[in-house]
């Protein structure tokens, strides 16, 4: 018996190990997968950190170069506008060209750019032509991280290759503001350009010496038609989303940039519909998965960029942290997508896309239910526990949504795939900011109308415009400050509560999209 025991162990132990089935790939691409994956995760971050990091330096930038805020609107808004306008292009430019090569010359644009920022700009002017220089290069190198992710990882691998690109796209924003606060301690607002422009170099090199290149076998012609129509309608789109809760849908540029951005996106449709090699092909949007996947993505990003854009201020104003602190406190929160989203495809394979997908949305839903609640009493542990949930839902709901995105589009075409994640994220962060920042801030203004009419005029406008005027209008009016600035706090965090509420309607709603659109069999809808 002891001797048939270990025979039998000796065979399990000698057996051979199942091979790999590397779709297709390079044995030496498979080989260093792995930091493959690393390297397309700096170069990634290096993007999401120039997108990010310059809200906190403001103050700063302007006091030296005399900054209006006009400027401000367009130092920060210019690399966001060119960045998502662009990816369509620049994902058919490595799809056709080799995706390693497209990412060489975005690092350096994007390091050009950078520099010129911290060496040589002088004034607002020069400083938007470096952003606009940066969101050039930038869009080169997002859509070819996921490209060459796509074409590095078999199928077999790709979903947790995946989940990790999708946490640290996550990551980035909070990582971004956590490296300004940093710099800005102890540099000048330079620092901030310095460091983009290292992390480009260390990119460079990382994708030259452990990313192999990839390009269509078909060798497909770029559609440069449709490229235009894609870079003016997205372009009008975001901006016009962007300006409108604070300039309103009638200003003259405002309604402008929308009208030209929708009739300029139809025009896409349209050409892509008769194009013969088009930059996104139109079929992909009678695959369920695909659309439905694209539809929860926007819906994802808008939920995480609102509910960002709005911790920031409910952590500095109503706990009374500084900027700095807002930054570390805001870290934690991203604990569950670090940690728990490459584990998210394991949950998929057990339970399908559908599930994950549809349980991910509800449960980021109930967190931002959760939030309506909120007042001005809370606390931060309030905070950290109801975004940990959202995080954890978001995470379930990104992951899977991101693979069967990418495994929907053909692997000779990995840029229009990349292209359209990145732009479904784009699109639903500037949604995101506007459609809960207009809602935030309308909410707000009626709530604390009451209190603010017993004010002079002058000053009960600047109450209604926000909770910062609302607290600098406090310190200076002596006895009456206390109950103007509680009211002002309980109708800000009653405006929150109203965002909230509208957000979780908005996710709910997706989340029932996904279980009824998505299709019911695992192998049906899984691509891991």
């Amino acid at each position: 018996m002891h001797k048939l025991f270990s025979k039998n162990q000796k065979k399990k132990v000698d057996a051979p190990k199942k091979p790999v089935d590397l779709d297709g790939i390079d044995p030496k691409s498979y080989k260093r997968r792995w930091w493959t994956l690393a390297a397309m995760c700096l170069a990634l971050l290096g993007v999401m950190l120039a997108n990010s990091s310059l809200n906190i330096a403001l103050p700063k930038m302007s006091i030296d170069l005399g900054l209006t805020q006009l400027d401000f609107t367009w130092i920060v808004n210019v690399y966001t506008l060119v960045f998502a306008s662009l990816l369509f292009v620049a994902g058919a430019f490595g799809d056709r060209y080799g995706r390693k090569l497209a990412m060489q010359i975005g690092m350096v644009i994007f390091a050009v750019g950078s520099v010129y920022a911290a060496l040589i700009a002088q004034n607002a002017t020069e400083l938007i032509i470096a952003r606009i220089v940066m969101g050039f290069g930038g869009a080169l190198v997002m859509p070819t991280t996921l490209s060459i992710i796509n074409n590095t990882f078999p199928k077999s691998e790709r979903a947790r290759a995946v989940a990790i690109w999708s946490a640290i796209a996550g990551i980035g924003m909070m990582v971004g503001s956590i490296i300004s606060g940093f710099l800005l301690e102890h540099f000048t607002w330079h620092s901030l350009f310095y460091f983009s422009a290292a992390i480009a170099v260390i990119g460079f090199f990382a994708n030259h010496f452990l990313a192999s290149e990839s390009k269509d076998e078909k060798e497909s012609p770029i559609d440069w038609l449709g490229g235009l129509f894609s870079a003016v309608g997205i372009f009008g789109l975001v901006y016009g989303i962007t300006e409108a809760p604070s300039k309103g849908l009638t200003e003259a540029l405002v309604l402008t940039s929308l009208i030209v951005g929708v009739v300029s996106l139809v025009a896409f449709v349209f050409w892509e519909i008769r194009a013969k090699s088009p930059m996104l092909d139109m079929k992909l949007f009678k695959n369920r998965p695909f659309w439905v996947s694209s539809l929860t993505l926007t819906l994802t990003f808008l939920a995480m960029s609102g509910v960002f854009f709005s911790m920031g201020l409910l952590i500095q104003l109503i706990l009374g942290m500084s900027a700095l602190e807002s930054s570390f406190a805001m870290l934690p929160i991203m604990i569950p997508m670090m940690f728990i989203g490459p584990f998210i495809p394991m949950v998929v394979k057990k339970f399908g896309a559908r599930v994950t997908i549809s349980v991910g949305l509800l449960v980021t839903a109930i967190a931002f239910a959760i939030m309506s609640t909120w007042t001005a009493e809370m606390t931060y542990w309030n905070l950290l526990i109801v975004m940990w949930i959202m995080m954890i839902g978001i995470s379930a709901a990104m992951t899977p949504g991101t693979n069967i995105l990418m495994s929907a589009v053909p692997r000779n075409r990995s840029g229009m795939g990349s292209a359209m994640n990145d732009t479904t994220r784009e699109l639903g962060g500037a949604l995101g900011v506007a459609i809960l920042g207009a809602v935030l801030s309308a909410a707000y203004a009626a709530n604390v109308h009451e209190a603010a009419s017993k004010l002079p005029a002058e000053a009960a406008e600047a109450v209604e415009g926000s909770l910062a005027a609302a607290i600098a209008v406090s310190q200076k009016i002596g006895a009456a400050a206390e109950p103007l600035l509680n009211a002002a706090k309980e109708a800000w965090m009653s405006a929150l509560g109203t965002a909230s509420l509208t957000a979780a309607g908005i996710i709910f709603a997706a989340s029932v999209i996904a279980f009824i659109a998505l299709p019911k069999h695992k192998k049906d809808s899984d691509t891991l």
